[in-house]
C-alpha cells in the first residue's frame, strides 16, 4: 500500500497505549514508514461519511462548556 500524503511505504501496525488505572486502549491501523502519517478505521469511516455528505453529531444550538469554578469539571449552560 502507499501513504495518502507522501505514496512511502505503509504498514499495518497495532497501537497500545494507556495503563491500568484509566484504561488500557489499543487500535489497529496503518502507519507510513516515510514521512509518520497514521491512518485508523475510525479515521477511515469518519472521512467517507464527511464525503457523503452525511451529518454527524451536532453540539446542541444554545449550549456551550463552561469550566467549573470550583474544578476542572465541564458544566453546560445556556447562552
Amino acid at each position: 500500500m502507499k501513504c495518502e500524503r507522501c505514496n512511502g511505504l505503509v504498514m499495518a501496525v497495532s497501537f497500545v497505549g494507556g495503563d491500568d488505572m484509566c484504561g488500557a486502549w489499543e487500535y489497529d491501523g496503518l502507519k507510513c514508514l516515510n514521512c509518520g502519517h497514521i491512518t485508523d478505521p475510525l479515521l477511515m469511516i469518519n472521512r467517507k461519511v464527511l464525503v457523503q455528505g452525511v451529518a454527524g453529531h451536532q453540539p446542541t444550538p444554545g449550549l456551550v462548556a463552561r469550566l467549573d469554578p470550583r474544578g476542572s469539571n465541564a458544566a453546560l449552560g445556556s447562552r
